[in-house]
């Protein structure tokens, strides 16, 4: 073995990895490889519930900025308790997309996102009959750290989904989609 050699890779029950059936090259019929392999339902579906976790953290922002005037009109709100609600779903966002990737790495990416979709529905029933401003501020971190959380594993799971060898349209586009779900959010 030289030094230019890459390690061993681990690999299951077959002597083949996921990323090897990940990396497969598609057949045609008579066994010639077909050039350029389409997205697979597979990588559609990891792609759609990507986009839904980026989709939500984004309404929960949205949907706060645009419900601050009837909320500090319910609990009777000053300027600076609406801007302690307009900012606490920014600051949610930070704390779990600090937190819960750390987690997806540990306990894996579908676990967690799993969870993440169950407090999704938890933090937003407590918003919508949250009886005070703590609660409703409570409640709005607790669903943005949520959406903060999608960050991460739906990322990683998308960039796992596409083949890693050679250059083609869909690494092109993924690392693009991954920079931008990685940007700092200007909202």
């Amino acid at each position: 073995m030289t030094s230019d050699s890459p390690p061993p890779r681990r690999s299951g029950v077959s002597g083949r990895t996921v990323q090897d059936y990940i990396d497969e090259t598609p057949l045609w019929a008579d066994a010639t490889p077909v050039g350029h392999a389409p997205i697979t339902q597979m990588q559609w579906l990891i792609w759609g519930l990507a986009a839904a976790g980026k989709f939500f953290e984004g309404m929960v922002v949205f949907t706060t900025g645009v419900a601050l005037p009837l909320m500090g009109k319910e609990f009777a709100l000053g300027a600076t308790e609406q801007g302690v609600v307009a900012a606490s779903s920014l600051f949610g966002i930070l704390i779990g997309a600090s937190a819960f990737g750390g987690l997806a790495d540990r306990y894996g990416r579908k676990q967690i996102f799993i969870i993440e979709m169950l407090l999704f529905c938890v933090f937003t029933a407590v918003l919508a009959l949250s009886p005070s401003y703590a609660v409703a501020v409570a409640a709005l971190e607790g669903l943005a750290s949520r959406s903060g959380a999608t960050i991460r594993p739906p990322i990683s799971s998308f960039r796992k989904a596409f083949p890693a060898a050679g250059w083609c349209w869909r690494r092109s586009v993924s690392r693009r989609w991954a920079a931008w779900w990685a940007r700092p959010s200007a909202s």
